[in-house]
């Protein structure tokens, strides 16, 4: 049951990193590279979030986003990727607004909730399949008020509201560098 609260921890985290300082890509509206980031986010596409970061993150970005790095110590015996598919992400309501814009800079306020919805029944077959791979007792008793704290604390939803910096950079806005709110 602890891993869950781990997780959680790790997931959001990535998440909220994605959302307030990654990746971008429009070439020109600073407000459509940060609506592509949140449709990333959405789409679990996290891989492409560091393709479409400044070239001064695409090595921090790669890291943040190498989600079986993240999660290798929280959950041994667990695929990242599946854990990542047995989960939704949503951004709602979003909204977007441009606070500065100069030739080569800007800063968007991105706000909204961001709500993590948990398939119990691909989340429990996962969590069976570490146990057996670590040779741990499979309890259903314990298993079952672990997903229900998991689907719990994902649920709840996480409002967002940061400043996300941009640059102009190839002939295209990418989000890049240091963001202020969470």
């Amino acid at each position: 049951m602890r891993a869950s609260g781990c997780t959680a921890a790790v997931l959001a985290a990535i998440v909220v990193f994605a959302v307030t300082g990654c990746g971008g890509g429009a070439s020109g509206d600073p407000t459509a590279t940060v609506k592509e980031l949140v449709s990333l986010v959405e789409a679990k596409e996290f891989s492409r979030i560091a393709d479409i970061s400044c070239a001064a993150e695409k090595q921090t970005v790669a890291e943040q986003f190498d989600i079986g790095t993240q999660l290798s110590g929280e959950l041994p015996g667990m695929d990242a990727a599946a854990i990542t598919d047995a989960m939704t992400v949503e951004i709602a309501p979003v909204a977007y607004k441009e606070l500065e814009k100069s030739a080569d800079k800007a800063k968007v306020q991105l706000t909204g909730t961001m709500t993590i919805g948990v398939d119990k029944e691909k989340m429990r077959a996962l969590l069976v399949s570490a146990l057996e791979g670590q040779d741990l007792p499979i309890d259903d008793a314990m298993i079952g008020p672990a997903l229900d704290g998991m689907v719990a604390e994902f649920g709840e939803g996480q409002d967002i509201d940061s400043t996300v910096d941009l640059v102009y950079e190839n002939g295209k806005w990418l989000i890049c560098g240091a963001t202020q709110g969470g």
